[in-house]
This record gives structure tokens, sequence and C-alpha cells, in this order.
């Protein structure tokens, strides 16, 4: 039977039942789709540390925005000369100084947190034990590249180009470099709220 058949409980297949009904009805709540950079921690500038993905609130919280600290005050991030916009963004190196313009406090993505919740999410919620039994088939372990790997993989980048706000952001590179994994968890929350906001009559 093919899993895009009738309801759940329809085959003999365990294993294809539950596929079904991930496929027609996802089980995870919106707030069960936490991304990385939802895990933020404020910190001052004398604890950041080498391979950090460290961010700041811009224009009182609008947007946030993202860099890899590579350690002794620097920061390499996605910009223009100067500013977050403008017609030659592409991947810089910077002062935490440049980085933060103006802003008061800087934050770090607490990936150890992440991490938990990715391969333990029964310890957050209870629709966690499903995907916690989704995940025994398929495997739920994340990549948390070394300090000194996610400053490498950030290097690799300098000068590069292809900036876009939707596709190929800051929080994109930073999550990138630390992960492996392309995700922005801003775009990602704008495009809920657009979809939220859909008439269901069309």
């Amino acid at each position: 039977m093919s899993i895009f058949g009738s309801g759940f409980g329809k085959s003999n297949n365990p294993l294809e039942d539950l596929t079904r009904t991930i496929i027609q009805k996802p089980p995870f709540s919106k707030k069960t789709r936490k991304k990385a950079c939802d895990f933020k921690r404020t910190v001052s500038d004398s604890e950041l540390r080498k391979g950090d993905v460290i961010g700041v609130h811009r224009i009182g919280g609008v947007y946030d925005h993202y860099g890899i600290y590579t350690g002794r005050g620097k920061v390499i991030h996605f910009s223009n000369e100067g500013s977050d916009f403008g017609s030659d963004i592409r991947v810089r190196r910077a002062t935490l100084s440049q980085f933060k313009n103006g802003a008061s406090n800087v934050f770090v993505i607490d990936f150890e947190a992440y991490r938990d919740y990715v391969e333990n999410p029964e310890l957050f919620d209870f629709g966690g034990l499903l995907k916690l039994a989704i995940d025994s088939f398929f495997g739920n372990e994340i990549t948390i590249y070394s300090p000194e790997e996610t400053v490498k993989r950030a290097e690799n980048q300098l000068g590069k180009g292809k900036y876009n706000l939707v596709f190929n952001n800051c929080e994109h590179f930073a999550v990138w470099c630390k992960t492996g994994v392309h995700e922005s968890s801003q775009v990602q929350n704008f495009l809920e709220a657009i979809a939220e906001r859909r008439p269901t009559n069309i």
C-alpha cells in the first residue's frame, strides 16, 4: 500500500502508517519547531569565546544581526562597508565594536541547549515523545563544529557575496559556519506569520 493512501491504521505496516500520518498532518506545533537561533543567551563582551555564533538586536529588536566571533575582538559577518545593508554586502572581518554598531548587548547562541532540544526532545514537551519515536528510525544527531573549525569555515568565506535577505542572510551564514545547516529562524518566523494571516477561503 502506498504511504499516500487512506488514514492512520489502515495498513499492516506501523512504520508506513506513522509516515503517512506525518505527511498528511505534521504532528508538531510551531512551538516545537525551534531553530538554533531561538536559544539565545545575553553575555558581556568578556564572556565571548572563539567560534561563538553571536548576535545583536537592531532597530529596537526589529531584527537581529549575526556573525562569528573569531577572538581578540574580531567578528566575521555579512555586511556592507560599515552597515548591515547596501549594494556591496559580502562576508567581511570587523571589530566587535563595528559589529555591535552601537548595540549595548551581545548574545550568543547556546548550541548545547539546542543539541539537547534536538537529541532529547522528551525533556521539553509531550510532543517530543513522538518526535523521539520518529527519530529512532531516522536518527536525530546534529553536528556542532569545534571553535577552530567554525572560525575556519567563516574565514574560508571571506570576500564572498551572494547575500540574499530571504535565502542567504547573516543568520544563514553564522548558523552554517557552526552546524553546516543553512537556516534562519527570522525568515521562518516571518513566513509562518504571513501564512497565519493568509485568508483560508482562497
